[in-house]
């Protein structure tokens, strides 16, 4: 009897025990610091720096384009746009994170060279999502940008 019952008292001990993962010790981020890196690579015009934030599998969403993957982003977004963008600032709305998902949402505002003819100031929404990946790093994994002040020029142009 006392064999079956050290017998049970290992196995419900053991049923309890969870394998270890690469999540559960680690602290979470401070995602206004992963916010700041990303928006330092886009202040700076620094291209490395920002695809250095980018994962593999990460997808840019904004206005009607949508790309899928680093290069495409890389190559679609960041080279042909870092030109063109400065004084990029964001009020965040929202953030969280645990130990594999980091969000911050908000408001942005930004100059954007117009055709070499001075800067229009654009103002939008934003979600950005960052994903901590296998070798511990965190990653920004999803981008949604909502300019909002193209949606005031054609609510203008419509008489809205």
């Amino acid at each position: 009897m006392n064999k079956l019952l050290f017998f049970c008292t290992i196995l419900f001990v053991v049923s309890c025990v969870r394998p270890t993962d690469i999540y559960t010790s680690a602290p979470l981020v401070n995602v206004d610091s992963l916010t700041a890196n990303f928006l330092q690579g886009l202040n700076d015009k620094d291209s490395i720096a920002i695809i250095k934030t980018i994962a593999k599998n990460a997808v840019v969403m904004q206005q009607s384009i949508i790309l899928n993957g680093d290069e495409a982003i890389a190559k679609n977004w960041i080279r042909d746009g870092v030109s063109s963008i400065s004084n990029i600032k964001t009020a965040s709305l929202i953030t969280g994170s645990d130990n594999k998902i980091a969000y911050d949402a908000g408001t942005y505002s930004l100059d954007l060279v117009s055709g070499g003819k001075g800067f229009l100031e654009e103002k939008g929404n934003y979600n950005l999502i960052w994903t901590k990946q296998y070798n511990g790093e965190w990653k920004l994994t999803f981008v949604h940008l909502e300019d909002l002040s193209q949606m005031q020029v054609v609510a203008i142009a419509k008489g809205l």
